[in-house]
């Protein structure tokens, strides 16, 4: 119960899930030249039936601090 109070005001949070690598690269190299910590977390998706035809997809997701999060999203929504 305590490390549930605590990951909720000391935990991390999602500031960005996608699934084009070029975007996720992008993104957390503006976070970490920014002095941001990160986690990431990779996730593939398969389709669940024998010859179904649904395509192999991969999804990148950025967590950083929750004290952080706002830092963190006004430098990935930031023009420089």
């Amino acid at each position: 119960m305590f490390k549930k109070i605590l990951s909720f005001f000391w935990g991390w949070e999602t500031v960005c899930l996608t699934r084009s690598m070029e975007e996720y690269a992008r993104i957390r190299g503006r976070l970490i030249n920014n002095g941001v910590k990160t986690k990431i977390k990779v996730t593939n998706n398969s389709s669940n039936g024998i010859g179904s035809a649904m395509p192999i997809s991969t999804n990148y997701e950025i967590l950083v601090r929750k004290e952080e999060a706002h830092r963190a999203n006004e430098i990935i929504h930031s023009r420089w």
